[in-house]
This record gives structure tokens, C-alpha cells and sequence, in this order.
């Protein structure tokens, strides 16, 4: 299949070198020129933790692209707009287009630039770093569950060729975009104030607190129709906490390169849709006024 992915960072450019092992036909799609000029010259190099890979993946800009068959939304969400007006084109000429983004909205976000039958979203618990022009490192491709919004659209029919070892196709997708966002509630804003690697998490904030604050999140999705597994984020938080110790979570990733966080569509997110239903949220809304002081500060 090919495949375009539409924001290649760290997670986009690992998840770009998982697909492109797996046999696709892989573009990387960016702004970043150093990174594009890195990838052209010596490849993507991807440390795993039992090897290092230099992957010759074609990269580009975004217009510069050729048609695919899918696009992967990776872009931080407040570029969304942006990225799918760069590859309009590529949309017009019948590419579905999936939204692995981290946080909640971007299904609503996606829909209004891409005819519904072909949208697809999720979500995935792949980790990823950026350390340098062209080079990122990850454990891996880890669970990516993703389905199609119109099931008897084109992303459907598509979905079918690409459901695999590398994405997982499902019908409790909605659930699994909670389940993310809650477990990046708990963890994303509390390493960025706390200055800290997932492992000093564990460390200071420790796993019951991270799941009161996820739990808050999986109650707002309630009230929006969707039900989501708190036992199955505290595993996931569990995990991070003892696997990911040296991990950097995005949101201090992005701070430290002096970027705009994904806080209005994580805490924020439900900051704001608690509002709406009459749901206090009092953790959500703490850690969200903070990191909004702590990025007028960057």
C-alpha cells in the first residue's frame, strides 16, 4: 500500500519505519527541513533497543507528495488544518486519511476537510524520541487500534488491506482514543511541571494519582456516549512507569524545543467538554491552568 505520513517527527517517522519494514511504500511528509535534508543524506536512522537502523525512506514536503492511498495524520493538533490543506490534493484524488494524533477532537477536526467515507482515526501507544536531524529511537511499534467513521465508505474497504500486526482495525476505536487521552492526561502535563523522564513519574507522582487524574478524563468521555476501561489505562500507566523510566513525554519534548503543546486538546480538552456536561474535573483543570502558565513562561 502507499502511504504518506503527514507529520514526521519522532512518532510519525517511527511509525513510518515500522510500515516500511513491514513491505508499504512509505513517504515522509514534513516541514522541517533539517529533518527532511538528514533523512535525504543518510536515510532515517531509528534506534531500537536491540539495534540501529538507517532506512532509506523517500521525505518531502507536503506538496511535493505523490498520490497514496492513505495519509497518517501525525501533526500536533493545532497544525491539523494546515497539514490537510497541504495535501488537499492527494485527498481530492481519493486518499483516506487516518488520525493517529495524540488528544481528543481531532475525528471532528479531520471530518470537516475529508468526506466522511474516508476518515479513519485511533490512536497508538507507540513511544517515540526525537534526537536529532533524522534520527529517532523507539521500543517499537506498540498497540495502534484504528476503524473507519462510515463503514461502508472507501476508509473501510481500506481498512480491511491494512489491518495487521503493524495497525490493529477495531470497532472499539473510540474507546481506545479515550483510554490514550487519559492515559496522556496523567502523564504528559504532570513530566512537563515536574521537569522530569516518565521515570521520575513514578518516582514523585506515583500511579494512583496519575489514574485519578485519567479517571476524571474516562468520566467526560461517559458523558460524550463513550465508555472507556479505567483498569485498562492504569495498565498502560503501570507499564510506562516501569518501562518508559527514561522516556520524555511530547509535551516536554515540545516545550524544550521551544514549541505550542497539545494541552487544549488533552487536559484542556476536558477542562472544557466537563464544563459543558456539569462535570468537575478539578485535576484536569489544575494541570491545564498550570501548563498554560508554564508556556507563557517558554
Amino acid at each position: 500500500m502507499k502511504i504518506a505520513i503527514l507529520g514526521a517527527g519522532a512518532l510519525g517517522s517511527v511509525i513510518g519505519a515500522e510500515l516500511h519494514t513491514a513491505g508499504h511504500e512509505v513517504v515522509l511528509l514534513d516541514l522541517n527541513e533539517e529533518h527532511l535534508n538528514a533523512i535525504k543524506a543518510n536515510g532515517l536512522r531509528v534506534d531500537w533497543d536491540d539495534r540501529t537502523e538507517h532506512l532509506k525512506i523517500p521525505a518531502m514536503r507536503p506538496d511535493e507528495a505523490p498520490q497514496v492511498d492513505l495519509i497518517i495524520l501525525l501533526t500536533k493538533t493545532m497544525h491539523t488544518d494546515a497539514a490537510l490543506e497541504g495535501v488537499a490534493p492527494l485527498i481530492s484524488g481519493g486518499a483516506c486519511v487516518l488520525t493517529l494524533q495524540n488528544g481528543l477532537g481531532n475525528v471532528e477536526r479531520v471530518r470537516a476537510r475529508v468526506p466522511d467515507g474516508q476518515v479513519l482515526y485511533g490512536c497508538t501507544m507507540t513511544p517515540g524520541d526525537l534526537r536529532g536531524p533524522g534520527h529517532v529511537a523507539s521500543h517499537g511499534l506498540a498497540y495502534t487500534p484504528f476503524d473507519a467513521f462510515d463503514p461502508d465508505g472507501p476508509a473501510a474497504r481500506l481498512a480491511a488491506d491494512v489491518d495487521g500486526d503493524q495497525l490493529s482495525w477495531t470497532e472499539t476505536a473510540a474507546s481506545q482514543v479515550w483510554q490514550k487521552a487519559a492515559f496522556n492526561c496523567a502523564l504528559n502535563a504532570t513530566a512537563l511541571l515536574g521537569k522530569g523522564t516518565v521515570g521520575a513519574l513514578a518516582e514523585h507522582i506515583g500511579a494512583d494519582l496519575a489514574q485519578d487524574i485519567a479517571a476524571e478524563v474516562l468520566l467526560v468521555g461517559a458523558a460524550t456516549g463513550v465508555t472507556g476501561d479505567i483498569h485498562a489505562v492504569r495498565k498502560q500507566i503501570d507499564f510506562a512507569l516501569r518501562e518508559h523510566i527514561g522516556h520524555k513525554p511530547s509535551m516536554v519534548q515540545d516545550v524544550e524545543a521551544g514549541r505550542r503543546t497539545e494541552i487544549e486538546a488533552l487536559n484542556g480538552y476536558v477542562e472544557r467538554e466537563g464544563e459543558k456536561r456539569g462535570i468537575d474535573v478539578p485535576m484536569n483543570r489544575l494541570l491545564a491552568a498550570l501548563v498554560r502558565m508554564r508556556e507563557t513562561q517558554s
